[in-house]
Parts: C-alpha cells; structure tokens; sequence
C-alpha cells in the first residue's frame, strides 16, 4: 500500500494515515482487462500511425473518421486499465472529482459513446459517398468531417454528465455512492442511453450498410452487362464492396460485443434484475466482451483490408510496396478523394463521367 500526500484541506474525520492506495485485487475479468487495454493501445496507435504518415489518407473523409475511431477506442482502452482505488475519499474538492469523474467512468464511457457514433457517421458517410457521388464531396468537405468529428465528442460527452449527478460522496464514511434520486430518474436515464447509445446507432448503422451492400450490387450487375470498356468502373466498384464489407465486419462485431452489455443493463435500470447483479460473473464477462472490441478493429481493418496489410509493411516494418502499388487508398476510393489532379480518369483507369452516368441511369434507379 502507497501513502498519499493529501495535506489541503482534508476532511476533519481523515487523517493521513488512512488514506491510502487499495491494490488491484487482480481476477480473471481484470488479468483480461488489462490484456484488451495492451491490445486497443497497440493495434489503434498502428492506425493512426499509418493515417498520419500516409498524406493522402488525410484527404479522404472515411480516413478521418476511422482516425477519430481508433483515437476513441484508445481513449478506451487506457482507461480501462485496471488502477488502484482510494481507502478513503477525503471531503473536499478533489474527493468530490475523484467520485464523480474518476469512479464514474466519466471520460471512459464518453469516449465509448464517441466510438460508437464515430462508426454510425462512418456508415452513413459511406452510404452517401455510394448513393450521391455528386453531393459527397460538398456535404463531407474537410471542414465539415472536422465539424462533424467536434460534435460527435460533444454530443459523448453531454449525454453522460448524468453520471455527475448520480455520482456522491458519502463525507462520513469517505465513500462514493451511486444514487440516482428515484426509480423513476433511472428507468428514464436506462432507457435513454439504450435508445441514444445503442438502438439508433446500430440501426442506422444496419440500414446504411445494407441499402450500400444493394446499390453496389445492382451497380456492378450493371456494369458486367457493358463492354470491357467499363472493366475499370467494375474495378472500382468492388473495391468500394470491399470497404463497406469491412465496415460491416466492423459493425457486427461491435453488435456481438455490446449487445449482452446493453441488454443487461437496460434489464437492471428497469428493476428486472436486482443490484447484486452487476457485480456477478455473468455481468462482469459482458463488461469484458464490450471492452474486447476497442481492440477488435485494427483486427480486422488488417484481416479484410489488404491496403492496410501493405500500409503497416510500408510504415512499421519499412517493406517497399510493388510498383503500381502505392499505399494511398487504405479505405477509401479515388471517387472520394480527389486523386484525379484535374483529370477525368482516376489511376485504375476509371472514367469519373460514366461512373456518374451509370449511378443515375434510369435502369438503377428504377431498382432502388
């Protein structure tokens, strides 16, 4: 146990030699905690690593938001990485930060919250780059991506200061305590989050990546019914399906990982299970299978995305890419991102004005 320095203004009950450190009574859930935290460090830091020394990556909306993604999941997972705790809370300013901010999990469930609506913008943004190509670049510009990424932190943020609210000190036993002031304020808030957090995004993510998967598809049956004339149009759309395949990856993960989490918490706001509950086995091993997907991502970018594979050889382990080869398309296409330099053909030979032509014929958009 380590002695604190906590000398200002001290509670008149504590003395300094009660208050100390609690050492990590390591379990299984925290041995494992800890090994997500290592993982989410190591695979989100290789993201970003590769975005910012790729200058092109930085040009495509969907880099920007996956870069946003992987800097809230490591957010995530450095903050839960297993600390000590305080024997005993001292009644002053930072006794009262200590419970609302530090044992409320305040800034971990905010960038939980931002990860999430990071990857629901992802899909949309994906959707709209597929369905309106000609609105895309106006509607997610630099500055816009940029606006969008601040709000997302802001809305993470908003919708869980309740936690500063339901989050006390107990000044008598130098304990914090969760009270949430009637069960009527908990079911509300229980609902809520599952709604805001959970519900809408997965939807939206959901409805977003199948209505992509179908305009992509009835796409490229358009395009293997014309000349080999449009084999670099065809090119380009399956590398567009490889992208949204991955996102799709990435979000059936995450409805596999946060689903049982979601679901039981939600049933513990209600009052159908009682408080007991969420410190037992069951609950414990949802928490850690939400946790497992800060780390899941970076996964699978490397095991869907070969771009990427070749990014982390170019950038961590110095490996010359082919010719022909250039590592400027982790997730993106040269559709969205202006690598044309004035001309009307991208570099895999993809004339732009019958890619535009072909998304509003009349034969595919009967089928929409």
């Amino acid at each position: 146990m380590v002695s604190l320095n906590l000398t200002e203004s001290m509670d008149k009950n504590a003395t300094i030699s009660n208050i100390f450190l609690v050492p990590v009574p390591w379990d299984w859930r925290l041995i494992v905690q800890l090994i997500l935290a290592i993982v989410g460090i190591t695979g989100n830091s290789i993201v970003i690593h590769v975005y910012l020394h790729t200058r092109k990556l930085t040009m495509s909306a969907t880099n920007r938001f996956i870069a946003a993604l992987a800097v809230a999941d490591i957010i995530t997972s450095i903050c839960i990485i297993p600390i000590p705790t305080l024997s005993y809370v001292p009644d002053n300013f930072g006794g009262h930060f200590y419970c609302k901010v530090v044992t409320s999990s305040l800034v971990l469930w905010t960038s939980i919250v931002a990860s999430v609506f990071s990857l629901t913008v992802l899909a949309i943004e994906r959707f709209v780059a597929i369905a309106q190509p000609m609105r895309y670049k106006r509607l997610f510009s630099v500055k816009v991506t940029r606006f969008i990424i601040v709000i997302i932190w802001m809305l993470a943020f908003a919708f869980n200061t309740f936690v500063l609210y339901v989050n006390h000190l107990d000044n008598v036993r130098g304990a914090c305590y969760v009270d949430f002031g009637g069960t009527r304020f908990q079911m509300f808030i229980g609902v809520s989050a599952f709604i805001l957090e959970y519900l809408a995004p997965v939807t939206f993510m959901l409805v977003a990546n199948i209505r992509s998967i179908q305009i992509l598809n009835m796409r490229a049956r358009v395009f293997t019914t014309k000349t080999n004339q449009q084999s670099g149009n065809l090119a380009l759309l399956k590398a567009r399906q490889r992208v949204i395949y991955m996102l799709l990856a990435v979000i059936i993960s995450f409805i596999i990982c946060w689903s049982p989490d979601q679901f039981a918490f939600l049933a513990f706001n209600l009052g159908l299970v009682p408080f007991e509950y969420l410190y037992g086995n069951l609950y414990r091993a949802f928490v850690v299978l939400a946790f497992a997907n800060s780390c899941l991502n970076p996964v699978l970018y490397a095991l869907t995305n070969k771009n990427f594979r070749r990014a982390i050889k170019e950038h961590l382990f110095h490996y010359s890419v082919r010719a022909g080869e250039p590592v400027n398309g982790l997730f993106h296409t040269p559709l969205e991102t202006g690598e044309l330099s004035g001309s009307k053909t991208s570099t895999d030979g993809t004339n732009l004005s019958t890619i535009n032509s072909v998304s509003a014929s009349p034969s595919v958009s009967k089928k929409r």
